[in-house]
Order: C-alpha cells, then structure tokens, then sequence
C-alpha cells in the first residue's frame, strides 16, 4: 500500500480539458443528433455522433474516479477519515439525482449511480496505483461475464437495487472498471512527461484490444453466427435487428448468445466496448494533459495564432471544472423548455439545439469562472458535506461526554 502523497497538486488544466469533452458528449447524447438511424440492412451510421455516444459516459465515470482524489486523507495514518466524506458525498449526489429525475426529461440521471460507485470503491481507497489498476482489468474482464450470466439466469425488471448493481443503464457490474482506473490514475504524477506517455501507449494498446481486434471478429465469421440466432420481429430482417441491437445504447448487452461479449456495441457493457473506453479514456486524458500545458504557454506566447489557441482552451476548461453544475443545469434547461414549448426532448435533436446548449453552457461557466473557483453546484455539496461532518462530530463529542 502506498501512503498518499501529501503534496498540495497545482490544478492540471488538461483534466479540466479531458471532464469538457465528456460534458460535450453528454449533451450530444441527450440533445443534440442520432448515432444511427434505421434504414435498409444496418441503417445509417453517423460516425461523428456515434463515436460520443458509448465513450463521453465512460469518461464521466473515468472522471469520478479522478475526482474522489481530491478527497483522500493525506496521511499515511490517516486512513478513516476519508470514509464519512465520501458516504456523505454519495449521499448528497443521489438526492440530487432523484431531484433531477423528478423534472420528467427523458435523461436518464447518471448520479444516482455516482453515488453506488462511490460507497463500492471505500474498500478500495487504501490500494496502491498497481494493485488498483489490476483489480479494474480484473474487473472489466469479469464484470460484463458475470453481468451475462446473472441476467441470463435472473430477470427483476424495475428492481433498483438490481439496476443499479447489474442490468441499469450505468450498472456497477459494467462500469466500476471506469471508476477504479480513474482513482489509480489520479494517484500518478500527471505532470510527469514519463506518466502521460505511459498513459497514451496504455490507451492504445485498450483501443487495439477493444476495437480493432473485436471488429476483426465481427468480419470473421461471429456477425454471422449471432444473426443466425437473432428471433425476427416487426419485419425485420437479420441484418436490421442486429443493428437495433447493437444501437440500442441499454448499458447491457443481449443475453441470446456469449458472443455479444465481443461486440463493440456503443454504451453495452460488453467486453469490447469497456476495454476500448478504457483505451480512449487513457489515451484522451494523456494528449489533453498536454494540450492543456500547450494552452498554458500559448495563452502568453506572442503571435495572434497561439494566443488564440492558448484562449480558446482555456475558456473551454471552465466546462469541465463545474462539471456537476453544468449536468444540472442542462437537465433543468430541458425541463423548462418543456414546460414552456411542449418540446420533449425524446429521441434525436438538431445540429442547432447541440450548438445552443453547447454554447449556453459555455458561456455560463467561463462567465462564473471569472469570479468563483468552483461551480455553485460544487460549492453546495462542498458546504452541505462539510456541515454534516461537522455536525456529526459535535453529536459524538456531546454523546461520549456523558
């Protein structure tokens, strides 16, 4: 076990950078175009769109991994007191799930699960980088196997805890592999040129292994085997129910054969698709950890042309360093959109809505950024987290007084 470093770390503007393309996948996801529209044989892929829709969730849960860094007791001896933070953390963030799925917008609320993946990783916290990078490969071999088989062998339609833990749409089965890699990356030195390189040969060593290899199968005979065995509905020929299939996004894969294991069907939970998130997460973080360095100096390099690299970048970080308040504040803006237009927000959006909720956004955070280092939302759970620490400790104080 190693002891956390007790250095305070300067703020890495390309982790910042990494959570801005994940907040940016998101919104494609939730309002912006389809990944894959039906059509004859397997449809129409929209390989600009398709490609946000299975790995920006990945990220999100990659990210949330990176973040429970911040809270970890920076003592060697000091190992109990990051435990009650983090219950209260996931606490704080399932309620404010539940809120905003009250609002009716058809998003399904990723925090709720945020918050199951915090309490899982508590067991894990103590681990060192090696040991927890090995426990999220063990993982993201068994997990999708074992999710698999339990839900071949038992159906509890609508059981949260169930959902939550296996057939939902952000199962801990399925994505803790995301969280756990997060938390040991988050533990390197991500400053270090050495690190980021590690990270870059990792990450496409994952996406060779998650992709590359699974497509090879796919054209090698399994495509075939698996329409061989697909039940026809509605019409449909082999060929367009086994794109519905692999398009369907349910965070699980078909339990009609193994074979979907291998498949690199987008947000499935499959074998292919988490080792290749994994490999695009890893690769992403290392050329963003970069590029933020690259704002940094073209921000206050001479030339026009740098300087505007060096500010268009750091005017998209503030996105990603609120991420919290902008997934809130988005849900919210679709649910008062419907309330006052009607507009459902159900099924695929326009260029012009991605673009002007992107913008919005945009806008909003680089706008709060000027005056305040963390988001409103942040900054609650911050204050809310540390008045229920506080709280609880002056009740044990007065309790074991008398």
């Amino acid at each position: 076990m190693t002891a956390p470093d007790p250095r305070p770390r300067a703020r890495l503007l390309g982790l910042d950078l990494f959570r801005a393309v994940a907040v940016f996948g998101m919104l494609v996801a939730h309002v912006g175009p389809a990944a894959w529209t039906a059509g004859d044989g397997f449809g129409i892929v929209h390989p600009e769109w398709e490609l946000f829709h299975s790995r920006m969730p990945a990220m999100f849960a990659f990210a949330a991994g990176l973040s429970l860094n911040l809270g970890r007791s920076r003592g060697a001896d000091d190992v109990q007191p990051a435990v009650v933070p983090t219950i209260i953390r996931a606490a704080l963030l399932a309620l404010c799930g539940l809120a905003l799925t009250l609002l009716g917008t058809p998003v399904v609320v990723i925090l709720v699960s945020f918050s199951v993946w915090f309490l899982l990783t508590l067991p894990f916290r103590q681990l060192g980088v090696r040991t927890l990078l090995v426990v999220a490969a063990v993982w993201a071999v068994a997990g999708p196997l074992v999710s698999f088989l339990a839900r071949r062998a038992i159906d509890l339609p609508g059981n949260p805890l169930w959902n939550a833990l296996v057939a939902g749409d952000y199962p801990a089965l399925t994505w803790m592999p995301f969280v756990l890699a997060g938390l040991a990356v988050g533990r390197m030195d991500l400053a270090s040129a050495r690190v980021r390189l590690r990270l870059a040969i990792a990450g496409a060593a994952l996406i060779a292994v998650g992709y590359i290899l699974s497509s090879i199968l796919l054209a090698n005979g399994v495509t075939a085997r698996i329409m061989d065995g697909l039940t026809l509905t509605d019409g449909r020929d082999a060929r367009q129910q086994f794109a519905r299939i692999f398009f369907d996004e349910s965070g699980v894969t078909d339990t009609g054969t193994w074979l979907w294991l291998v498949v690199p069907a987008p947000h499935s939970g499959s074998w292919a698709d988490v080792i290749g998130c994994l490999g695009v997460c890893a690769l992403l973080l290392s050329l963003l950890l970069w590029l933020g360095n690259a704002a940094r100096w073209a921000d206050g390099a001479s030339g026009r042309a740098r300087r505007a690299v060096g500010v268009a970048i750091t005017v998209i970080a503030p996105l990603g360093a609120m991420v919290l308040s902008v997934y809130a504040a988005h849900i919210v803006a679709m649910a008062l959109i419907t309330a006052a237009t009607g507009h459902s927000f159900r099924g695929a959006q326009s260029v012009f809505t991605l673009a002007a909720f992107s913008a919005g956004l945009l806008l909003l955070s680089w706008l709060w950024s000027r005056r305040f280092t963390r988001g409103p939302l942040e900054w609650v759970l911050g204050w809310a987290s540390a008045f229920i620490e506080r709280t609880g400790r002056r009740v044990s104080a007065g309790s074991s007084r008398r």
